[in-house]
């Protein structure tokens, strides 16, 4: 059985530095103004997306659905 990653919430600078540098490997989410921004860098390719809604961001990390 997969195990289920834990999503982090970070600072917008935590998520950044995620993005810039490709670690630490995980699920990660803020709150930017009205949206939320998720990354999956599962693989350390830090995949980013932008949502309205915190559930949809949860749903994407989750593998849920795709944009």
């Amino acid at each position: 059985m997969e195990k289920k990653l834990k999503i982090q919430r970070v600072s917008s600078g935590v998520l950044g530095q995620v993005i810039e540098h490709r670690t630490p490997c995980g699920l990660f989410l803020t709150k930017e103004g009205r949206k939320w921004v998720a990354v999956d860098n599962t693989t350390g390719d830090a995949w980013t997306e932008e949502f309205s809604r915190k559930r949809q961001a949860v749903r994407w990390l989750r593998g849920k659905f795709e944009i």
